[in-house]
C-alpha cells in the first residue's frame, strides 16, 4: 500500500517471552489445506524487451542509460512497473525506480519507495515494502524486501496478516522471513499480535504461502467425557500427490489410553474415488485391542457401468457405543459390507451385489441374513407391438446364508404386462397383470421344519387404476400472489393377489411371504400452486400438497408386514400426507395414520422449518408410532445469524419413551473478516465432548473433531 510503512513492534519483547510459550510451536505450526491460486493478469507483450512510457524521456547514449520521469509505466515479461522516476541501463539490465513504486505480475503486487532490479534474473530489492497476493489475501510488510525470483522472497523486520490494513486484527511479526509463494513461508523469532498486543512468542514458524494443499500439523483438538477422561487429539495432514492425501491422528485419552487413526482419500480417473478410515486403541478399561475400519469406493468404468463398495467393521459389538464418536457413528444399528456392480443398457439393467451385515442391536448375529451374492436383471417398461401394451420384468438369483436355519438359494421372477387403454385429457386408466415365480433350493432346514430341499410356487397378481384431474385457475390480485392453480386428482384402484399357503417355503425376508390382497383403494390429491410477482419478475411456486387415502378389503381383513397376524376389520387406517408452504421460507409437513376402530392416531409425523437462505434455519419435528415398534420423540434445530458476527447452532432429540435426550449439540461461531473461532459441545447418553476450531483466513482451515 503506497505511502504506508511497516507495522511497529517492540523488539525487546522477544527476550521477555518464556520457554513455556515456545512449546506452543506445535499448536501454531499449521501447514494447512489451501487450494490452487487462480492466475488473472493481462497478457504480456509478445517480446522480452522493456517498454517504458513517461511524461519525460531522455537517454545517455554513451553508457546506454535511459531516464524516465513523471507517471512512468514500464512493461516486460508480463510484469508492470509504475513509479515517479525510472532509470534503466541497457548494458547491465539494471533498473532503478523511486517514488510510489508499484511492481505487479498476475496476483502479486509489490508497493515501496525504492526499487533496484535486474530485469534478466528477476532479482530485486525494495525498501519500505508491502507485498500483497490478491488470491490468498496475504499482506507482508518489511523494512527491506529482497526478491530472489518471481516466487522466492526474503523479508527483514517484517509483519504478515490477511486482515485489512492499516489496522489488522492479528499479525505475525518476525526478524527475518523467507517466503516461497509456491510453497512455505518460514520465520524466526516470531511474535503473534492481536491488534498491537503481543500474545505469543515462537522461535520459529512455518505456514503455507500458497493456496495449494501442503503437508503439516493441523490445530489440535481438546475434549472431555466421563468415560474417556481428558482427550487431546493431534492431527497430521500429509499430501501424497495431487490426487491423494492422508490425515493421521494421535488420540490421547486419560482413561482409555492412546489411540491412532488415519483417513486416506484418493481420486482416480472418470470420477472414480474413495476413502479408507481406520482407528485402533489398546483400551485400558477393557484391557484389549479394539479397532474400526471403514472403506468407501466408487469405480466408474463408463457412463453405463460402475462398481461401488462400502465396508464397515469393528473389533466388537460395543465399539461404536464406547468409541463411536471418533467416526460420528455411535448410534449406528449395524455394520454393513456391501459390494454392488451395475451395468445398464437402453432397455435393460444388470445388477449384482454382496451384502454382509452384523446386527449390533441383536444379542448375537446368528439370525442375521447374509446375501452372498445376488444377481438381478430388470427390463424397463417397453411397448409390445403397436398397441398400448407394455412389458417389464424384475428377476433375481440369490445365495442366502445365516448361522440359523434355513439357508440356501432363491430364484425370483416377476414378469408383468400393463395395458393403457385410456390416456386422454379426461381419464387415465391402466390395467396390469403379473406372475410371481419363486424357486428355492434349501441347504439346511430347522428342526421340525416343513420346508423341503426343493420348493417353489407361482402366484399371480393383477390390478386396475382409474384417475382423472380437475383444474381451476383463480385470479387473486394480492400484493404478491396474482394467480392460483388448484388441481384435484381423485383416483380409485383395485389390487388382487390370491390367498396362498406359503409356510412350506423357507422364510428369509418378506419376499417369501407375499400378502394376500383383495383391496379397493380410494385416494384424492389436492395440489395448489401460485404465480408470485415481485416488481417486473414472476415465479411459480408450490403452496400446498395434500393426499388422503384409505383402503377397503373385500375379504374383511387388513394385512401389514409388521404384524404376524392380520387385523380383522375391512378398512385400513386413514392416511393423510401434507406439505404446505406458508411462505417461501416457511414449510410445514404433517403425515398421519388414523385408526378409526381404536379412535386414535396410530402414527404421526409433524414438522416445521424456516430457512431464509442466508444462514438462518429454524426447524422442529415430532414423530410418534403406536403400531409396530413404539417410538415417540421430539427434535429441533436452530442455526441463527441474527447477531452478526455470531452464528449460533443448536440441535437436540428428546425421547418421550426413554425420558431422556438422545443427542444434543451446541455451537457458537464468531466470524471476523480475517479470522473465526468455533466452540462446540456434543452430548449423547454416556458421553460429552467439546471442540474448538480456530482459523486465520488465508492461511487455511484448521478443522477440529469431537
Amino acid at each position: 500500500m503506497a505511502g504506508s510503512g511497516p507495522f511497529h513492534r517492540d523488539q525487546g519483547l522477544i527476550t521477555a517471552m518464556t520457554l513455556v510459550n515456545q512449546l506452543l510451536l506445535l499448536c501454531l505450526f499449521c501447514c494447512l489445506l489451501p487450494t490452487p491460486m487462480v492466475q488473472a493478469a493481462s497478457p504480456p507483450l509478445p517480446d522480452e524487451n522493456i517498454h517504458i512510457h513517461a511524461d519525460n524521456m531522455s537517454q545517455q547514449a554513451a553508457d546506454g542509460i535511459y531516464i524516465a520521469e513523471g507517471n512512468v509505466v514500464a512493461h516486460w515479461k508480463g510484469q508492470r512497473l509504475v513509479a515517479d522516476r525510472v532509470t534503466y541501463s541497457s548494458l547491465t539490465h539494471v533498473l532503478h525506480a523511486t517514488g510510489s513504486v508499484v511492481l505487479s505480475k498476475e496476483s502479486i503486487i509489490l508497493n515501496g519507495e525504492t526499487l533496484v532490479m535486474n530485469t534478466d534474473t528477476g532479482r530485486a530489492e525494495m525498501d519500505s515494502t508491502l507485498l500483497t497476493t490478491s488470491d490468498s489475501g496475504i499482506h507482508l510488510t518489511a523494512d527491506k524486501l529482497v526478491r530472489i525470483n518471481e516466487r522466492e522472497y526474503i523479508a527483514t523486520s517484517s509483519e504478515l496478516t490477511t486482515c485489512d490494513l492499516p489496522d489488522p486484527s492479528w499479525k505475525f511479526g518476525t526478524d527475518t522471513m523467507n517466503a516461497d509463494l509456491q510453497g512455505y513461508a518460514t520465520g524466526r523469532n516470531v511474535i503473534f499480535y492481536i491488534k498491537d498486543i503481543p500474545v505469543l512468542y515462537l522461535p520459529w514458524l512455518a505456514f503455507p504461502a500458497t493456496l495449494e494443499k501442503r503437508s503439516g500439523f493441523l490445530f489440535p483438538h481438546l475434549a472431555y467425557s466421563k468415560d474417556k477422561g481428558g482427550q487431546l487429539g493431534i492431527p497430521l495432514y500429509l499430501v501424497i500427490s495431487p490426487s491423494q492425501d492422508i490425515q493421521i491422528d494421535l488420540d490421547i485419552m486419560t482413561r482409555r489410553g492412546i489411540g491412532t487413526g488415519a483417513e486416506y482419500r484418493y481420486i482416480r480417473t472418470r470420477g472414480s474415488e474413495g476413502r479408507l478410515d481406520g482407528y485402533q486403541i489398546y483400551d485400558q478399561v477393557e484391557n484389549r485391542w479394539r479397532w474400526q475400519i471403514a472403506l468407501q469406493h466408487k469405480e466408474i468404468f463408463s457412463s453405463d457401468a460402475n462398481l461401488r463398495m462400502s465396508v464397515n467393521s469393528t473389533s466388537d459389538r460395543q465399539f461404536l457405543h464406547d468409541l463411536g464418536d471418533k467416526s460420528g457413528e455411535y448410534n449406528r444399528q449395524s455394520n454393513d459390507t456391501i459390494i454392488n456392480a451395475l451395468k445398464t443398457w437402453q432397455q435393460f439393467a444388470f445388477n449384482s451385489y454382496l451384502r454382509y451385515s452384523e446386527d449390533l442391536y441383536a444379542p448375537n448375529n446368528q439370525a442375521t441374513l447374509q446375501t452372498m451374492p445376488s444377481f438381478g436383471i430388470a427390463a424397463v417398461r417397453q411397448q409390445l407391438l403397436s398397441i398400448p401394451l407394455y412389458f417389464d420384468l424384475d428377476a433375481a438369483a440369490e445365495n442366502l446364508y445365516r448361522e440359523n436355519a434355513p439357508t440356501g438359494q432363491r430364484l425370483r421372477f416377476f414378469p408383468r404386462l400393463t395395458l393403457l387403454p385410456y390416456q386422454n385429457g379426461y381419464i387415465q386408466a391402466s390395467l396390469f397383470g403379473g406372475l410371481h415365480i419363486r424357486q428355492y433350493s434349501t441347504d439346511r432346514q430347522g428342526t421340525d421344519s416343513v420346508v423341503q430341499s426343493r420348493s417353489g410356487d407361482l402366484l399371480p397378481e393383477a390390478g386396475i387404476r382409474l384417475s382423472t384431474s380437475l383444474t381451476r385457475i383463480y385470479d387473486t390480485n394480492f400484493q404478491l400472489l396474482k394467480k392460483m392453480r388448484h388441481e384435484i386428482i381423485p383416483e380409485v384402484s383395485y389390487g388382487y393377489t390370491p390367498q396362498r399357503e406359503q409356510q412350506k417355503l423357507p422364510f428369509y425376508d418378506y419376499n417369501d411371504r407375499i400378502i394376500h390382497e383383495n383391496v379397493i383403494s380410494l385416494a384424492v390429491t389436492s395440489m395448489l400452486n401460485g404465480k408470485f410477482m415481485s416488481g417486473d419478475t414472476h415465479e411459480y411456486r408450490d403452496i400446498s400438497r395434500i393426499r388422503l387415502e384409505a383402503r377397503y378389503s373385500i375379504s374383511g381383513e387388513q394385512r401389514d408386514l409388521q404384524y404376524q397376524e392380520p387385523e380383522q376389520h375391512p378398512w385400513s387406517n386413514l392416511i393423510l400426507e401434507s406439505e404446505t408452504w406458508l411462505a417461501k421460507q416457511l414449510r410445514v409437513t404433517f403425515d398421519s395414520r388414523y385408526d378409526a376402530y381404536a379412535d386414535n392416531l396410530a402414527q404421526a409425523m409433524a414438522g416445521i422449518e424456516f430457512d431464509d437462505k442466508e444462514g438462518t434455519v429454524v426447524g422442529a419435528g415430532y414423530q410418534m408410532a403406536r403400531s409396530g415398534p413404539e417410538v415417540e420423540y421430539l427434535e429441533g434445530r436452530l442455526v441463527a445469524k441474527l447477531f452478526r458476527p455470531l452464528k449460533l447452532s443448536y440441535s437436540a432429540r428428546y425421547s418421550f419413551d426413554k425420558r431422556d435426550f438422545l443427542e444434543t449439540l451446541y455451537a457458537v461461531e464468531y466470524r471476523h473478516k480475517c479470522w473465526n473461532i468455533t466452540l462446540g459441545m456434543h452430548h449423547h447418553p454416556g458421553s460429552q465432548s467439546f471442540s474448538v476450531n480456530f482459523n486465520l483466513a488465508g492461511l487455511g482451515d484448521t478443522p477440529a473433531k469431537n
